[in-house]
């Protein structure tokens, strides 16, 4: 049978503006993934945490292999610029808006359709034979960011109910979409429509040629306001009244009720946990990348355990969520300067500790009969040991040449954990802490905390 192939040489990009417009893409991203990120603790509703969660890793992912595609083209693997300052400053006008239909809109109606058809334009312009591997990229990450779009309008479409909602809604949109057509878009060479028909490509076979852009092109900071813990919606809630806990008191602890207590409150540990990695990447852009992809890694992570603890909850232990509360001892560090501290005790401690509960919880349950909790319990347990090894690895490197430092964060993390524990068991003596980053382990072994943490 004969080869065809109808593919032909030539394509409106060379090398350079390839990898122009790829790190342009990569800025943006970026963008997406803190935007996100950063909204997920202030958005109340837990269905939304866990999307945000799962869009924070796509966008991780597509940010890391947009940079592999620029190592190929000789160009920075972390290469990542906006195209025009006014394109910056229109990512800083959607980072700053407060409300949750505004965020939605911005991210699902604007800029990521803009980006699937800025994608696919590309991988239809460029040259089909000598650029495959942009064009296969592009196509992949244009799949990816349509699905989100889809879920945005789906959740819009859940969120405004009432006509003057929806008359809100596109106002934001045609705003923002006329600023996104003002910059240029996120090339800067304005919104290309490659997909009207009869438009010859010919008229414009190559780009416009580049205003050359410094390195001191417009940035801002994202920060969040520090809160007393995260936004939850109804019937979740917060106490610092230790009388509110009694609520998970079991005669049995290792029966279906006593299951119940503790999957509920490992739920709120779940929902914060995906809050603060999604944080810690708005507030710390410059920390390593590959420590960012772990982060958002475990951000994934800790919104499937959203949706596992919360189905486990409702159909394996027919709890009503939200009938307990969650403690504020834990999101005060979450407003810490310092990026080690948020995972010092938290990774580092709490969910060492976590591996140690969940262990027991699955052998407990075993024998029991409860097999479905003892597999759920299992699943947990394995995907905590990557958020230890996160902790322990990233903070060792920062301090393997700073004993002060490190010092430091042991001296602030007893502290704090000794808070925690005084909280939960007031009338226990507080145990000895060990973090996982100290290469010396206890000569005893850590003993087991009840407290059921992060």
């Amino acid at each position: 049978m004969p080869i065809v192939d109808r593919r032909e040489f030539g394509g409106r990009f060379s090398v350079k503006e390839n990898s122009q417009r790829l790190a342009n893409y990569r800025y943006l991203e970026v963008q997406l993934m803190e935007m996100l990120g950063g909204w997920s603790h202030t958005t109340p509703q837990l269905a939304f945490k866990a999307a945000f969660g799962y869009q924070v890793y796509d966008h991780a992912q597509a940010t890391d292999l947009l940079g592999e595609r620029l190592y190929q083209l000789r160009s920075g693997r972390f290469r990542e610029e906006p195209a025009t300052d006014e394109f910056a400053r229109l990512c800083e006008e959607i980072w700053n808006l407060d409300s949750t239909i505004d965020r939605l809109v911005a991210v699902c109606r604007v800029l990521e359709p803009h980006l699937v058809s800025t994608y696919v334009y590309h991988a239809d312009a460029t040259d089909p034979m000598a650029d495959t591997p942009t064009v296969r990229l592009l196509r992949q990450l244009a799949a990816m960011a349509q699905a989100h779009v889809a879920w945005g309008q789906a959740a819009l479409e859940s969120l405004t109910q009432t006509a003057a909602d929806r008359q809100r809604a596109l106002t934001v949109q045609a705003d923002l979409e006329s600023k996104l057509v003002e910059c240029g878009g996120v090339t800067g060479q304005g919104i290309e429509s490659h997909w009207l028909a009869f438009h010859s490509a010919g008229d414009a076979a190559k780009p416009d040629r580049r205003t050359k852009r410094g390195k001191g092109g417009y940035r801002f900071a994202k920060r969040c306001a520090p809160l007393p813990h995260p936004v939850v919606e109804e019937p979740f809630w917060f106490s610092d009244d230790p009388e509110d806990f009694a609520v998970y008191q079991a005669q049995d602890e290792w029966s279906v009720e006593g299951f119940r207590h503790k999957f509920h409150q490992l739920l709120y540990g779940e929902v914060e946990t995906t809050d603060r990695m999604g944080k810690m990447l708005a507030e710390f852009p410059d920390l390593p990348w590959p420590m960012r992809m772990e982060l958002a890694h475990q951000m994934w992570d800790e919104a499937r355990h959203i949706e596992i603890v919360a189905k486990a909850l409702e159909e394996l232990m027919g709890a009503e969520l939200g009938y307990g509360p969650w403690s504020l001892v834990w999101w005060w560090m979450q407003n810490e300067d310092d990026p080690l501290k948020r995972i010092t005790v938290t990774n580092s401690w709490a969910e060492a500790n976590l591996m140690q509960t969940l262990r027991i919880w699955r052998q407990e349950a075993e024998k029991r009969g409860y097999s479905r909790i003892a597999e759920l319990s299992d699943y947990l347990q394995a995907d905590e040991l990557t958020h230890v090894k996160l902790a322990t690895n990233w903070i060792r490197d920062f301090v393997k040449d700073d004993q002060a430092k490190s010092d430091e964060l042991v001296q602030w993390g007893t502290s704090a954990v000794e808070r925690i524990e005084r909280f939960h068991n007031p009338d226990a003596p507080v145990p000895d802490v060990h973090f996982t980053f100290l290469r010396t382990p206890p000569k005893d072994g850590a003993r087991v905390s009840s407290v059921i943490g992060e």
